[in-house]
C-alpha cells in the first residue's frame, strides 16, 4: 500500500507540475508581453515539485500559482486595454474624416435645393427680363457653387490622404510592436512561430538554432534585472548582427533565443560556431550605479527541417538539442 500510495503521489505531482508548464506557456501565447516572465515563474514553481515533497510545500505551490495568475491577469489586462486606446483612436480619425465630408455634401445639398426652388419659381414668371435676370443669377450662383465645391474637394481630399497616411502609419506601428519583443526588439515568440509556420508550408529547407543563456538565473539574482535586461539586449544586439537579413531573429522567452536560418544542417552548424566564437564572451553590464563584466555564452541546439515534420516537432526536437549541449557543458 505505501508503494502504492508513493507512485500515486509521484503521478499527482508529476500531472501538477506538466499542467503549470501548460498553463504558463497558455499564458505566454494569450498575452506575450506579459507571458514571458509568467511562464518562467510556472516553470520555476514546477521544479519545487518533487517526490519528497510535503503538504506544506505543495500549498505554497498553490498560493505561488495563485499570486501569479493573479499577477499576470493584471498586466495582460493593463497590455489591453492599451491596445484598445490605441485602436480607438484610429478609428476616431477614420470616423471625423468620414463626418467633415458628409458635413460638407449635406451643406452642397442645401444649397442645390435652394438653387432648385429659385429656378421652379422662375419657370412660373410671366415678365421676359425677370426671368432672364433670374436665370442669370441661378447661373451665377450655380458657377460660384461648383467652383467652391472643386476647391474645397481638392483640399479634402488631401486632408483625407494625410488622414488615411496618419491611420495607416498607427497600425503599422501597431503591428510592429505586437510582432517585437519589448526588452530586445527582436521578434518575440508569436513573430518567429508565423515564420516558422511560413517556412514549413514553403516547404524550402531551412533550420533553427535554439539558444538559452548558460548562468542567466545568477545575474539577475545577483546583479538585479535591470543588469539581466542589459545583458539580453547586449546578446541580442551581437545575434542581430551576426545572421543575414533572410534569417530571422528572435527571443523566445526569458533567456532563450531562436535563429531561423535559410538552409540545412550544414549552414546551421556554421552560424553556431560563429555564435560560439564571436558572440559568446564578456559584456560590460550596467547595474544601475555601476557596470562589471559578465560572462555570457549560449547552449545551442541545432536541428534541421524535416519534410512532414510540425512546427512543435522541429523547436523541440532544438530544444532537446540544447539541453544535451547544456549539459555536456556542465559536466566539462
Amino acid at each position: 500500500m505505501v508503494m502504492q500510495s508513493e507512485e500515486v503521489l509521484r503521478a499527482v505531482l508529476e500531472s501538477f507540475g506538466a499542467t503549470l508548464v501548460a498553463v504558463g506557456e497558455a499564458g505566454q501565447k494569450a498575452c506575450p508581453p506579459a507571458g514571458e516572465d509568467f511562464r518562467k515563474s510556472l516553470t520555476e514553481l514546477r521544479k519545487t515539485l518533487n517526490a519528497e515533497a510535503s503538504p506544506e510545500s505543495i500549498g505554497e505551490t498553490q498560493q505561488r500559482l495563485e499570486a501569479e495568475l493573479l499577477a499576470w491577469g493584471d498586466q495582460a489586462s493593463q497590455v489591453y486595454s492599451e491596445k484598445s486606446g490605441e485602436l480607438k483612436e484610429v478609428l476616431l480619425i477614420v470616423a471625423t474624416a468620414a463626418s467633415d465630408i458628409a458635413q460638407r455634401d449635406e451643406k452642397y445639398a442645401l444649397q442645390f435645393s435652394s438653387l432648385t426652388d429659385r429656378l421652379q419659381a422662375t419657370a412660373q414668371m410671366d415678365d421676359i427680363s425677370q426671368i432672364r435676370q433670374s436665370l442669370v443669377q441661378g447661373v451665377a450662383s450655380l458657377k460660384t457653387c461648383v467652383a467652391s465645391m472643386a476647391k474645397e474637394g481638392q483640399s479634402s481630399v488631401a486632408e483625407l490622404r494625410s488622414r488615411i497616411g496618419t491611420y495607416e502609419a498607427r497600425l503599422t506601428e501597431m503591428e510592429r510592436a505586437a510582432s517585437r519583443d519589448p526588452i530586445t526588439d527582436l521578434m518575440n515568440r508569436r513573430a518567429l512561430e508565423k515564420q516558422l509556420t511560413l517556412r514549413v508550408e514553403l516547404h524550402r529547407p531551412f533550420s533553427v538554432l535554439y539558444l538559452d543563456l548558460n548562468g542567466f538565473k545568477q545575474v539577475n539574482d545577483n546583479l538585479g534585472h535591470y543588469a539581466g535586461d542589459d545583458v539580453l539586449r547586449q546578446f541580442a544586439g551581437e545575434l542581430r548582427t551576426a545572421f543575414r537579413t533572410s534569417d530571422s531573429v528572435g527571443r523566445w522567452g526569458g533567456d532563450e533565443f531562436v535563429v531561423i536560418i535559410e538552409g540545412g544542417m550544414t549552414e546551421a552548424e556554421v552560424s553556431a560556431k560563429r555564435i560560439t566564437e564571436w558572440i559568446n564572451g564578456e559584456y560590460t553590464v550596467a547595474t544601475g550605479t555601476s557596470s562589471c563584466k559578465v560572462r555570457v555564452d549560449a547552449a545551442i541546439g541545432i536541428a534541421a527541417w524535416k519534410p512532414g515534420e510540425t512546427v512543435t516537432e522541429l523547436v523541440q526536437r532544438a530544444d532537446a538539442e540544447m539541453y544535451k549541449n547544456k549539459g555536456a557543458t556542465k559536466k566539462g
